[in-house]
């Protein structure tokens, strides 16, 4: 049975400790004819306190002693050795958000002086994004004719055959890391990563997809686990139609808290209208007649502005990270584009490199297998979209799956049910999150032998920056796992 978490605070603001530098040695103990790995550190040029470096991992690890390729790794050592409790491996989510520049550029705003005084903080750009090998290919994510929600069954096969020559490219240019790239590939170079540290165990902060890469690396690595926290999972067993039911559904909702949150909040730039219909009069116009917009790849359409409403609702508070991602900045882009001015929710600037797109899309494709295999079963989840989620219509993080309809390569790590045992962990979750529902904790939980959950009853998306309370309790849970609970965070 899972136990419910309590909150606390652990640590306090402590002295920056001694940069320790140099390459660690060759891992104890490594079987006769096992790889080794080692990371040569050196201070990262932004921020001479955190290590930087890199890690050569096998290219295909069925194949450990093959081909290598690179992977950009940083750490920040814990402030207060004396008090170090381990190593903690930290995902802030994606996939394809660059790990390290969260330890060289952002650690002291966003991990708190608990975490930073009591562990070492190591983090890694996985295969595709930051600094870790790229992924090429030739021919570009967003076209002109780019959509997921085709009206004809001539722009659903455009987009199929643009998908299939898409990854056809990436192949031509990049070979076999195509194949490479899921999330238990990514879970494995951590492995690596700890052996290079020659640490015994290490502990997992993962935020959002984070979480999906820290599960899986507990279920293959659980006796190098010392414990989890996974904010704002991201369930990866359930099969791709009823995971773009769920999302849709908290897409939904999340708009309908704000639409509510505008009737009455000073912050609010359509305070006073009704905010569903002036929005649902925008899209509609927008398809009949996309809004001309400066400098986009071409003219804003209502698919433009259901998806990136998705975007901006992911946060109802402005993030240090985000300052434009919040339930205000999403108002003020609703009334600029009834205004005329759809800049915010272009589909993609004209003439900019499409480069990091392209790790993104082959990692989630490695990891993805879409239902929709046909224009039949097209309309009918655009038609189920509809009926549940009337004014988003399907926009969604988890409906950009659909950019894997006909993709040519076989997803490696296709949904499956994770048997994590003997490894503590929390899972924190917002009722209200937009981006991964609420109902997929509990059912990663049930993934993970004695697993603990903390709910959060407020929106956005993620919380351990947007809930004093839910930050606290992770604090406490990474320092003793084993910890009491009191099991909801009510802000």
């Amino acid at each position: 049975m899972r136990r419910q978490l309590t909150s606390g605070l652990a640590g306090g603001v402590l002295l920056l400790a001694g940069l320790i530098a140099g390459s660690l040695p060759a891992q104890a103990g490594t079987p006769a004819g096992q790889p080794t790995f080692r990371v040569g550190w050196t201070p990262c040029p932004e921020t001479p306190t955190v290590q930087c470096g890199t890690l050569q991992v096998p290219l295909d690890w069925s194949k450990p002693n093959g081909q290598r390729v690179p992977v950009a790794v940083a750490r920040r050592p814990a402030d207060n050795p004396a008090a170090r409790v381990g190593t903690l491996f930290f995902n802030p989510g994606g996939p394809g958000d660059p790990s390290t520049r969260y330890l060289r550029g952002h650690a002291p705003g966003y991990f708190s002086p608990a975490v930073l005084a009591r562990f070492d903080l190591v983090a890694m750009d996985p295969r595709g994004t930051g600094g870790s090998v790229p992924v090429h290919c030739g021919v570009p994510v967003f076209t002109p004719e780019t959509t997921l929600f085709p009206r004809t069954e001539a722009e659903f096969e455009r987009q199929r055959r643009h998908n299939r020559e898409l990854g056809q490219s990436c192949v031509q240019q990049s070979g076999a890391l195509v194949s490479n790239m899921d999330t238990r590939t990514v879970a494995h170079d951590h492995e690596a990563l700890r052996l290079a540290l020659g640490v015994d165990k290490v502990s997992w902060l993962g935020i959002s997809y984070g979480s999906q890469l820290a599960a899986n690396y507990a279920d293959m690595f659980p006796r190098h686990t010392r414990a989890m926290v996974l904010d704002a999972a991201l369930e990866h067993s359930q099969p791709e139609g009823e995971q773009a039911i769920d999302a849709v559904m908290a897409a939904e909702d999340a708009f309908n808290r704000f639409a509510t949150w505008c009737d009455t909040s000073p912050d609010c730039a359509l305070r006073g209208q009704d905010v569903a219909a002036v929005y649902d009069r925008l899209v509609a116009a927008a398809d009949a007649h996309p809004i001309p917009t400066e400098g986009a790849l071409r003219p804003v359409t209502g698919e433009d502005i259901r998806m990136g409403t998705t975007r901006f609702i992911s946060l109802k508070e402005p993030s240090f990270l985000g300052p434009n991602v919040s339930w205000a900045a999403l108002s003020q882009f609703l009334a600029a584009a009834v205004a005329g001015d759809a800049s915010a929710f272009m589909l993609f600037p004209a003439g900019v490199p499409q480069d990091e797109y392209y790790g993104r899309g082959v990692n989630a494709c490695g990891d993805y297998v879409p239902q929709i295999d046909s224009w039949d079963r097209m309309q009918q989840r655009m038609q189920m979209a509809k009926q549940i989620a009337p004014h988003t219509q399907g926009g969604s993080e988890t409906w950009q799956v659909n950019y894997c309809i006909g993709w040519p390569v076989k997803a490696s790590n296709p949904p499956k049910t994770l048997d994590v045992r003997g490894v503590p962990t929390l899972l924190v979750h917002a009722v209200h999150d937009p981006m991964d529902p609420y109902r997929w904790t509990p059912a990663l939980a049930s993934q993970i032998q004695g697993s603990d959950i903390l709910t959060r009853t407020g929106d956005g998306h993620t919380s351990y920056n947007t809930s004093p309370c839910a930050r606290a309790a992770i604090d406490d849970y990474l320092v003793r796992p084993q910890a009491p609970a009191v099991g909801v965070c009510d802000e």
